[in-house]
């Protein structure tokens, strides 16, 4: 009995300075031409990194962002947070045709398999309910890629709207 009064307050105390520097965790949906799932891993309050699963074109891809948050238009919220970072993806994808810059496309008769890796940006504009642990963001991820069935693509048009869940 002595030694659980003994360590209860050991206990007790070392929970606290756990959960004072637990900086949290998101995942969440994410739309646009890059829809998947997200995890987010905060490594301190303005800094985490975030995977995405992402699903395009019948394939699959991981993509690994590194994140800044900092607090945007403190005079009109507290939650509103711009994000920005970079990262990189890799994947596979299958498609049948596709563009030679805007205005060519190329047609093939099978659709083909293609392993894919490429480079991302990102910045988001997301705002954190105080009341429930939702965030919601509208992001833009533009990212340049090389593949063995397209030699590369540049897209600049990745937007998307991303709800996610803290905890």
């Amino acid at each position: 009995m002595k030694k659980l009064l003994i360590l209860l307050p050991l206990l007790i105390g070392i929970s606290i300075c756990a959960s004072a520097q637990h900086a949290g965790k998101d995942v969440g949906i994410r739309g646009g031409i890059t829809s998947g799932i997200t995890y987010r891993q905060y490594l301190e309050h303005n800094f985490s990194y975030e995977g995405l699963m992402s699903f395009r074109k019948d394939g699959l891809q991981f993509t690994l962002l590194r994140q800044i948050h900092e607090q945007a238009l403190l005079d009109v919220s507290e939650n509103l947070f711009v994000v920005y970072g970079y990262g990189a993806h890799a994947g596979f994808f299958y498609d049948s045709d596709y563009k030679i810059f805007i205005y060519s496309r190329v047609y093939y008769p099978e659709r083909r398999f293609s392993p894919v890796a490429g480079i991302d940006g990102y910045a988001a504009l997301e705002y954190r309910m105080s009341s429930y642990p939702l965030s919601f963001a509208l992001d833009y991820k533009p990212f340049f890629e090389i593949s063995t069935y397209q030699f590369f693509k540049i897209s600049i048009w990745d937007m998307a709207f991303a709800v996610k869940y803290r905890f």
